[in-house]
C-alpha cells in the first residue's frame, strides 16, 4: 500500500510538471504573439500618423526622380510643378507616401505595408482574399484582425486595421461617395515569423531545461523522502517485531515456569511427602524408587533452570563468546560420558569419529552446551536400541570444521524442519520414552553457534532420522 502511494505521488508530480510546462509553453507562445501584435499595431499607428501629417498639409512635394514619378491616380491640378530654376516637383499624397514607406520597410526589415480597400482607385491596391475578409469584418464592427497564415510554404503574421475617412481625406475621395467617419479601407502589415520562431525556440529550450531540472529535483526529493519513510517504517516494524518476540518469549517463559517447572517441583513435593508420611511402611525397593524419582525430577529442574538462564542471557546480550583453541574430541568425550547412563537405559549406542588432533576456536563452555543439547535431543527422540553417530572433520579450503550429530530416531516433518531455527520458534514435544523438555535446547544451540561465528542446519526425514550439521571456526577469523 505504501509503495503504491509513492508510485501515485511520482505520477502526480510528473503530471504536474508536464501540465505546468505545457501551460507555460502555451503562455509563452501567446505572449510572443502578443508582442508581434503590439509591434504590428505600432507600425500601423506610425503609418496612420504619417498619413495624417501628409493629408493635413494637403500632400507634400518631392523632386521627380527614378524613384519618385508623378502619381497617375492623383487628380489634382497642382500635382506637378516646376520651380524657377527648372526643378520638377510632384505632389505625394498619403497613399503614394505609404507605398514609398513600404518599399523602405520591405528592404530594411522585411515588413510589408499594403494600403487597400474594397473600392480602390489604383488597381494594385486591390485587396487579396485575406484582406477582403478583414475589410468585410470591419464593416461588421471588428476593429482589427491578426493571424498567422501560410503563404507559399512560408508562415507569416498578418495584421490589418481600418482607415477612417477624415476631413483631409474628402478632398480626394468625396467624389467616390465617402462621408466623414466611414471606413475608407485599411492597411495590412505583413511580418515574417522567423524571428518569432527563433525567440520561441530559445524560450522552449530554456523552459525545458528549467522544468526538466524541477522534474528531476522533485523525483529525487520524493525518492529520498520515500527512503526516509521506508527507514522509519523499518524501524517501527523492527520495534514491533521485537515487541512481538518479547511477548512470545515472555509467554514462553511464563508457560515454562507455570507448567514445565511446576510439574517436577510438584512431583518432588508429592514424593517427598509420601516418603515422610510412609517411610516406616515402605520397602527398601520402594524407597529407592521414590528417591530415584526425586533425583530425576531435581535433575530436570536444574537442567530447566540452566536452560532458562542461558537462554535469558543470550537473548539480552549478557552472555558473550570468549573463543579459545582447544581439542574438540576431548570435549565430545566428556559430553558422551555425561550422557552414558541415559544412553544405557535406552540401549542406544553412541559412536564418535573425530580426529585426535582436531582443534576448534570457539567458546569452550558454549561449544560444550551445543554438543550437550544436540546429543540430549538425539537421545530423547531415538528409540531403544537406536544409534547416534557424532563425527567431525576439517572442511577442505576453509577455516572451519564440520560437526555432525546423526540419529536414526523419529525424525521430523518438513514444516517443523523449516521452522526449527526461526527466531520466534520454540517448541517441545515428548521423547520416545515420554521424556519432557523445555523447548529451549535448540534455540540455545542456534544462539551459541551464531555467537561463535558458525552455522547450524538440519536434515531430517520423518520416521527415518535426523542429522544436525554445525560449522565452527578452527582459527581466529578477521
Amino acid at each position: 500500500m505504501r509503495k503504491r502511494r509513492f508510485i501515485v505521488l511520482y505520477l502526480v508530480w510528473i503530471a504536474v510538471i508536464i501540465c505546468t510546462f505545457l501551460l507555460t509553453l502555451n503562455f509563452s507562445i501567446n505572449f510572443s504573439k502578443q508582442i508581434v501584435l503590439a509591434s504590428s499595431r505600432a507600425f500601423f499607428q506610425e503609418i496612420v500618423a504619417t498619413r495624417s501629417w501628409n493629408s493635413s498639409h494637403g500632400g507634400v512635394y518631392m523632386v521627380v526622380s527614378d524613384k519618385v514619378q508623378p502619381n497617375p491616380y492623383l487628380e489634382d491640378s497642382l500635382r506637378d510643378l516646376t520651380t524657377t530654376n527648372d526643378m520638377k516637383l510632384t505632389k505625394v499624397n498619403p497613399a503614394y507616401m505609404t507605398r514609398q514607406i513600404s518599399e523602405v520597410a520591405r528592404k530594411k526589415n522585411d515588413v510589408i505595408y499594403h494600403i487597400t480597400s474594397l473600392n480602390p482607385i489604383r488597381p494594385q491596391n486591390k485587396a487579396d482574399d485575406w484582406e477582403r475578409h478583414a475589410l468585410e469584418s470591419f464593416a461588421q464592427g471588428d476593429t482589427e484582425r491578426f493571424e498567422m497564415v501560410d503563404r507559399d510554404t512560408v508562415r507569416l503574421f498578418r495584421y490589418m486595421a481600418p482607415l477612417m475617412v477624415e476631413h483631409s481625406c474628402l478632398d480626394c475621395h468625396a467624389n467616390q461617395g465617402y462621408r466623414l467617419g466611414q471606413i475608407r479601407g485599411g492597411i495590412s502589415i505583413t511580418t515574417p515569423s522567423s524571428d518569432f520562431y527563433d525567440t520561441l525556440g530559445q524560450v522552449i529550450i530554456t523552459r525545458s531545461a528549467i522544468f526538466l531540472t524541477l522534474l528531476l529535483t522533485g523525483l529525487l526529493g520524493i525518492f529520498f523522502f520515500q527512503r526516509m519513510v521506508d527507514k522509519q517504517f523499518q524501524v517501527v516494524e523492527a520495534q514491533n517485531k521485537k515487541l512481538t518476540l518479547m511477548n512470545l518469549e515472555k509467554d514462553r517463559l511464563f508457560s515454562i515456569v507455570a507448567h514445565d517447572l511446576r510439574s517436577p517441583i510438584s512431583g518432588i513435593q508429592g514424593l517427598s511427602q509420601i516418603l515422610l508420611d510412609e517411610i516406616d511402611s515402605l520397602s527398601p525397593e520402594e524407597k529407592i524408587r521414590i528417591i530415584s524419582s526425586i533425583s530425576r525430577s531435581s535433575d530436570n529442574v536444574l537442567k530447566l533452570s540452566e536452560h532458562l538462564m542461558q537462554w535469558y542471557q543470550t537473548r539480552k546480550g549478557i552472555l558473550t563468546a570468549k573463543p579459545e583453541h582447544f581439542n574438540f574430541g576431548a570435549i565430545v568425550e566428556e559430553v558422551v560420558e555425561l550422557y552414558d547412563e541415559k544412553a544405557g537405559k535406552k540401549e542406544i549406542s553412541v559412536q564418535t569419529n573425530i580426529p585426535a588432533t582436531l582443534q576448534v576456536y570457539s567458546d569452550l563452555n558454549m561449544t560444550e552446551a551445543i554438543i550437550r543439547n544436540l546429543l540430549g535431543n538425539a537421545l530423547k527422540f531415538t528409540p531403544h536400541g537406536g544409534l547416534i553417530e557424532i563425527a567431525a572433520k576439517d572442511i577442505p579450503g576453509s577455516d572451519n570444521i564440520e560437526i555432525t550429530i546423526k540419529d536414526n530416531g523419529i525424525g521430523m516433518d518438513s514444516q517443523t524442519r523449516e521452522s526449527l531455527f526461526k527466531e520466534n520458534f520454540i517448541a517441545s514435544k515428548p521423547g520416545t520414552d515420554k521424556e519432557e523438555g523445555t523447548g529451549l535446547g535448540l534455540a540455545i544451540c542456534h544462539e551459541f553457534v551464531e555467537k561463535n561465528k558458525g552455522t547450524i542446519r538440519v536434515e531430517s526425514t520423518l520416521d527415518v532420522g535426523t542429522r544436525f550439521i554445525v560449522t565452527l571456526p578452527k582459527k581466529l577469523q578477521v
